[in-house]
């Protein structure tokens, strides 16, 4: 250990001064390595242990034990003759250990200078006050206050040393340190007010957002209003917090996000209150023009729904009607066709399609499409798809010439690659009804169903293996042969896109495959129109979902007896 320094006594009152003694901290690096006192063994045992006798009587015997420090009774050569109660708590000594050893053993770092100098500090009737860390017994440590004073017992001079035990304090110490480098290095504004919020402490981050001047928070507030309710939230006891537009120092406007708590005093009482200001102006700013771009989104959202609406009330308004007779001008009763359609879209428009045309007196042409998915790409397919046909009719008579020209077109419009393939399926055909004969072309679409009330059949109409022919849209040299059959009275032609045969239920089975059959056979002697209800109806049934998820087109044609008789195909 140095020498302990002395400070200058001042000439005014020589008696009243105090000599500082502070250990080098040095010597608390070395306690931190562990060295420790040998357990009850005397340091110096090289001198004899005298006995001695209790010192002062009965009452100075009592006062020492009842010192709130731990007090030792030491010779002039440090040799501890007694110790309280306290002395021995803090050492963790058993009672008399400490008469074993002399005070420079217990004071860590202190050497052979450290009595001579309170020796002579004490001769000129000054009081010695040392600050350093006490050694335990069992070799730990603790930081300590030890006062110093010359007492006279029995005629003979002794020491006496005070020492508390300030580790507490320490540590409250040190969070202090530790809190106050916090606040002043924190990037969040913060300050300490009265329950008026004048301001009467802040850190560097609060001063660089409102200036130096000590002022009321109000002052700071673009809506000075607001902070009557803070104060008032202040005085129920409760914190306070939101985003607040504030005045900086040069005059500016900035988003602080603002929290406030109330600050008590040591015995609980409300005293003041405790601001945080975080400056959140980039990130209001963000959230702001957010808002304004959502908004916009959502007004271009609702004029794209409107647009969509229109859309699709258009696109279902061009779809043909049903034909109440047919041929057009034919007088009641002398209809030789029924023809009903239901159109489900799945969403606001939908990609199916299907096109009904008189090409005479007793000849009609049927088409019927499924464009790959559904929304607005597939509606432009089919609006392209319907500008087609419109360009085809010189051909209408034709199914497989019809659609043979309708795929190279697309195709030639399209310029599809392998990486963007829009494709469709489609069935086109021709019925005259004068001698019931059915010519029909197939581009991978599902086969038609024909049911017999009359027979209880119910069958599918089948290509020639030859006429198996791919989508439209796939393939620009794609040929699409022509296929026959026949139609007799009240025979009923059912055509619909795969909407409907493959609707999935819950355990992901098809309509087609469980409940399509066992539906046409429940209904095979219903009208047309209440066939094609049943059958969506049982399609809802069997998905057991809110929605279907594909677009569905059904189109039911029912031959009747012509005027002139029943005719046999």
């Amino acid at each position: 250990m140095p020498n302990p320094q002395k400070q200058p006594l001042p000439v005014s009152n020589p008696l009243g001064t105090t000599m500082r003694i502070e250990i080098d901290p040095e010597a608390m690096r070395e306690a931190r390595r562990g060295r420790s006192l040998p357990a009850r063994q005397p340091i110096r045992d090289s001198r004899p242990v005298v006995a001695v006798s209790p010192l002062g009587g009965v009452d100075f015997q009592q006062l020492l034990q009842s010192v709130y420090d731990g007090a030792f009774v030491t010779e002039r050569s440090g040799q501890i003759v007694v110790s309280n109660i306290r002395a021995n708590h803090f050492f963790l000594a058993e009672p008399g250990q400490l008469q074993q050893y002399s005070i420079e053993n217990l004071i860590r770092g202190a050497d052979e200078s450290l009595l001579p100098t309170i020796l002579s500090t004490l001769e000129s009737n000054r009081f010695v006050f040392i600050q350093a860390h006490c050694l335990r017994l069992d070799g730990s440590s603790f930081p300590a206050d030890i006062s110093v004073n010359q007492i006279t017992l029995g005629g003979q001079d002794y020491l006496s040393f005070f020492v508390r035990d300030i580790t507490v304090r320490k540590q409250q110490e040190e969070r202090l340190r530790t809190g106050y480098a916090a606040i002043q290095n924190a990037s969040s504004g913060i300050a300490i007010a009265g329950l008026d919020a004048e301001i009467g402490f802040c850190n560097p981050a609060f001063s660089a957002f409102f200036g130096d001047k000590r002022c009321n928070f109000r002052d700071f507030l673009c809506q000075p209003e607001l902070a009557d309710e803070v104060i008032a939230a202040i005085w129920r006891g409760e914190s306070w917090s939101g985003d607040l537009e504030l005045i900086d120092s040069r005059g500016g406007v900035f988003f602080g996000h603002t929290a406030v708590t109330p600050s008590l005093d040591e015995d609980g009482a409300l005293d003041g209150m405790v601001f945080s200001v975080l400056d959140i102006t980039v990130q209001k700013r963000a959230q702001q023009q957010l808002q304004e771009y959502a908004a916009e989104l959502r007004r271009a959202n609702t004029q794209m729904q409107e647009e969509l609406k229109m859309a699709s009330e258009l696109n279902i308004a061009l779809l043909p009607r049903d034909f109440e007779r047919f041929p057009r001008n034919a007088a009641p009763g002398e209809n030789l066709l029924v023809l009903r359609h239901l159109y489900h879209p799945s969403g606001t428009i939908g990609g199916d399609f299907f096109d009904v045309h008189e090409l005479s007196d007793h000849e009609i042409a049927v088409f019927i499409c499924d464009v790959m998915g559904h929304g607005v790409r597939s509606a432009l397919v089919v609006a392209t798809i319907r500008g087609l046909l419109e360009q085809l009719r010189p051909v209408a008579n034709d199914p497989g010439t019809l659609l043979t020209q309708l795929n190279a077109a697309y195709m030639s419009i399209f310029k599809q690659n392998a990486g963007d393939v829009v494709f469709l399926t489609a069935l086109y055909l021709v019925f005259d009804a004068r001698n019931g004969t059915l010519r029909f072309s197939n581009a991978g679409h599902p086969r038609p169903f024909v049911l017999r009330p009359g027979s209880g059949e119910i069958v599918q109409l089948t290509c020639d293996a030859a006429a198996l022919t791919p989508a439209l849209g796939l393939f620009p040299g794609a040929r699409y042969p022509v296929s026959t059959s026949r139609l007799a009275a009240r025979d009923l032609l059912l055509l619909y896109t795969d909407g409907l045969s493959e609707v999935e239920n819950p355990g992901g089975e098809f309509f087609e495959a469980h409940r399509l059959g066992t539906t046409l056979r429940e209904n095979l002697r219903c009208a047309p129109g209440d066939l094609l209800e049943r059958l969506l109806h049982a399609a809802r049934e069997f998905s057991a979902a809110p929605a279907f998820s594909d677009d569905i087109c059904l189109l039911a044609m029912q031959v009747l007896d012509p005027p002139s008789g029943p005719f046999i195909p």
